[in-house]
């Protein structure tokens, strides 16, 4: 009888410490692939609160930021540039993950080149790096707020204002930019990704050198996994063309407002 109690706190214990193990992957995979839910302006700032380092005086400036008209819908929009740069980064450290365990284009085409997984691999967690600066980018956007534009015209509207052109060429690069990084860059990527795993799709440990039934087991779920990455690459191809396509429609409205 004495060695019930022993087992059950053994058994608690363990429970215990699994269970603290799945809440450290738990919240590590929340911070990871955060997504920040769109609403109203007050409830976006807390989410923002909850995931970026924030003290009074910032969320004190994006509250008084989101009482106006303008100020709401350049949160909004910022907000959407941060989801969809952390969705990017997520993505890419799928696909590391896949390249690393279990894609083997080498030895899908017979020749033996260890570098070239890596290769990609790496490629992979470069972009999924500079996916987390333009989080960090889009992040300091919004605290900085709209950039204000200068009078168009001085002394009492005679002549033009050159700073004034300046600044709203200033304010599209970003949109310039973010255009560029998703027609070709994140676009390619993807595509590429889905063609890699496509070719060379095979677990790190080939599944006819395991014993039956782990070989079918094996195999059945590697081939799922690495199906459902490479559909996922392809939609968001397409997508990061519509994410392209937004960003260049908001560079041209921005060159609407030139004094020209």
């Amino acid at each position: 009888m004495a060695g019930e109690p022993d087992f059950l706190s053994s058994v608690t214990s363990r429970y215990a410490m699994a269970r603290d193990i799945f809440a450290r992957i738990a919240t590590f995979l929340n911070k990871a692939t955060f997504k920040i839910k769109r609403g109203p302006p007050l409830e976006m700032i807390g989410e923002i609160a909850k995931r970026f380092k924030t003290d009074d005086y910032d969320r004190l400036t994006l509250k008084e930021l989101a009482e106006t008209k303008a100020g709401a819908t350049f949160v909004d929009e910022k907000v959407q540039d941060i989801n969809r740069a952390s969705f990017h980064r997520s993505a890419f450290m799928l696909n590391a993950f896949t390249h690393l365990f279990f894609v083997d284009l080498a030895a899908q085409l017979s020749f033996s080149f260890l570098q070239l997984k890596f290769a990609f691999v790496i490629a992979n967690i470069i972009l999924a790096l500079l996916a987390h600066s333009s989080v960090r980018q889009s992040y300091r956007a919004l605290l900085a707020g709209p950039n204000a534009l200068p009078p168009k015209r001085r002394f009492w509207g005679m002549f033009p204002n050159p700073a004034y052109n300046r600044t709203v060429k200033k304010n599209s690069r970003s949109y310039a930019q973010s255009a560029w990084e998703e027609k070709s860059l994140f676009r390619p990527a993807y595509f590429v990704n889905a063609a890699l795993i496509f070719l060379g799709a095979q677990f790190i440990l080939p599944p006819d050198r395991l014993i039956f039934p782990f070989s079918f087991i094996v195999g059945k779920i590697s081939g799922l996994f690495t199906t459902l990455v490479m559909a996922f690459d392809v939609w968001r191809g397409f997508r990061a063309g519509d994410a392209a396509r937004t960003a260049r429609e908001r560079e041209v409205s921005v060159y609407r407002d030139l004094d020209v």
